[in-house]
């Protein structure tokens, strides 16, 4: 009877995970309709979806490997993320739901292959994900507040080199390069939360940018961050942060010189940086011909390569592989473990996932008016989009390896932390404008009424609340016009 469950349960998981993609992208596509009501049914069913693989996966866990704990971390898994979701659409009405529904359905993802590796780890993590979504649910309340961001400028710089070079000198060394720090027994890794940071200075620096010499000066404050990653042998978090300042360059002044110098010192540099560091050559040793150095360096990567192999398109099924003959499977290979347990379907599956969240994300801050904000959004999808590239890559042969973690599925409090927070300044930028377009919508139905309505100043104050006092003057179109001046800089539209 077991052997039948877990092997009609990989096709059922399988089916689940194939009609959540289907969904996703179909909501893609319709992110732009006018049907809300579609478009919040379609997010039901993905919650319906996401629920039914929780459920269905753990289940599998506890037929195959007999522990009680799979149906407990499963209560506590599908209570919390049901209860997170409706909470979250009923709160925040304006919420972008499909990308809370992927950012959910990958974290679910990563939570449910962990639980097969290593149980205890998978508790970890999923408290780490209860602690960001207390983040989730906190930062949209301030969201009247997000101009206050604009300000800082090169302080953000400041504060992330300093944070990176404390980590430099005095962090712990991981696998040769210094990464960690540990601070009252809680070890993390400042580089997940210095990438915030450093979206917020180049954003709030390249908004304004006029001339070659106020971009020479916010390229140095980069390069400053890039080159002490690379003094901490951090070279895959090395080479995010110089892609995210490429693109958010060629956004800010849309010149493709910048793009094209920016690619060209790249290869420069990384033919430099393999001379000077040797594990960066054996890294390209093992993605060259792994099969050569199979009993050494070429271990890794060729066991990734198996268990992709051996997992077929439907897995060998939860508990019934092997993924835990790789080393370091739950922070730098886990997607292979995705393949073997769950199969190269959902595997697929996962990726188009990744590039759905990357879409969502390019496609919002597109919509934003305000420069800071679009070049906030826009920097947040490069470094999620830039990252799942490299880690999908790496696991898959495809380029060499750089050591980086896949955002929210990996094993890792500081990625899922500073991968949460990311999201969730696209959803509440987001809210902003929404918040917004509704309120230009009120004013202008308030405006055709007749301007008669608004002849008292009491009354008009206590119809606008939000206008400063020395705002709040009367009825005519110039203090329309003065609303709207105000609105645009506190909601960035």
């Amino acid at each position: 009877m077991r052997t039948y469950i877990l092997a009609l349960t990989k096709y059922g998981i399988a089916g689940i995970v194939i009609a959540y993609t289907l969904v996703a992208f179909f909501l893609l596509l319709k992110n732009q309709d006018r049907d809300i009501e579609m478009r919040r049914a379609l997010s039901s069913a993905e919650l319906v979806l996401m629920l039914a693989f929780q459920i269905l996966s753990y289940f599998t866990l506890f037929v195959a490997l007999d522990n009680v704990r799979y149906i407990l971390l499963c209560l506590a898994h599908t209570v919390v993320f049901l209860g997170v979701n409706l909470l979250y659409q009923n709160t925040f009405r304006h919420a972008h739901m499909p990308l809370f529904n992927n950012m959910c359905m990958l974290i679910s993802a990563g939570i449910i292959i962990l639980s097969r590796l290593d149980i205890t780890r998978a508790l970890k993590q999923f408290v780490m994900v209860c602690a960001g979504f207390v983040i989730a649910f906190a930062l949209p309340f301030f969201r009247k507040k997000f101009y206050l961001l604009k300000k800082p400028g090169y302080i953000y710089a400041v504060l992330g080199v300093g944070a990176l070079s404390i980590v430099m000198l005095l962090g712990a060394t991981t696998l040769g390069a210094n990464i960690t720090y540990t601070i009252f027994g809680l070890t993390f890794q400042p580089s997940e939360f210095v990438k915030i940071l450093y979206l917020l200075f180049l954003a709030s620096t390249l908004r304004n940018v006029q001339d070659l010499k106020e971009l020479a000066v916010i390229t140095a404050f980069a390069a400053a961050h890039v080159l002490v990653l690379i003094g901490s042998k951090d070279l895959g978090s090395g080479l995010i942060f110089y892609m995210v300042f490429i693109f958010m360059a060629y956004m800010a002044l849309d010149e493709w010189i910048i793009l094209a110098g920016g690619f060209g010192a790249m290869a420069l540099a990384s033919v430099v940086l393999y001379h000077f560091f040797s594990h960066i050559q054996q890294r390209v040793q093992a993605f060259l011909d792994p099969w050569s150095l199979i009993d050494s360096i070429g271990y890794q990567i060729t066991q990734a390569l198996f268990a992709i192999g051996a997992g077929g398109p439907f897995g060998a099924g939860l508990g019934q592989g092997q993924p835990d003959k790789i080393p370091f499977v739950e922070s730098d290979f886990i997607f292979a473990a995705v393949c073997e347990e769950f199969g190269i379907i959902i595997g697929i599956c996962v990726v188009l996932l990744c590039v759905n969240c990357f879409m969502h994300m390019l496609s919002l801050s597109m919509t934003f008016a305000d420069r800071f904000y679009r070049l906030l959004a826009f920097g947040s999808a490069v470094v999620y989009g830039f990252q799942a590239f490299l880690t999908l890559g790496g696991q898959t042969k495809f380029i060499p390896l750089t050591g980086v973690t896949l955002p929210l599925v990996s094993y890792g409090g500081s990625s899922i932390l500073s991968t949460l927070i990311l999201f969730t300044g696209i959803e509440t930028m987001y809210m902003l404008r929404a918040d917004k377009i509704e309120q230009r919508k009120r004013l202008e139905r308030r405006r055709l009424a007749g301007s008669s309505r608004y002849s008292s100043n009491r009354q008009y104050r206590r119809q606008m609340p939000d206008l400063p006092d020395s705002r709040r003057t009367g009825g005519d179109r110039s203090d329309y016009r003065r609303y709207d001046a105000v609105s645009r800089r506190r909601y960035g539209d």
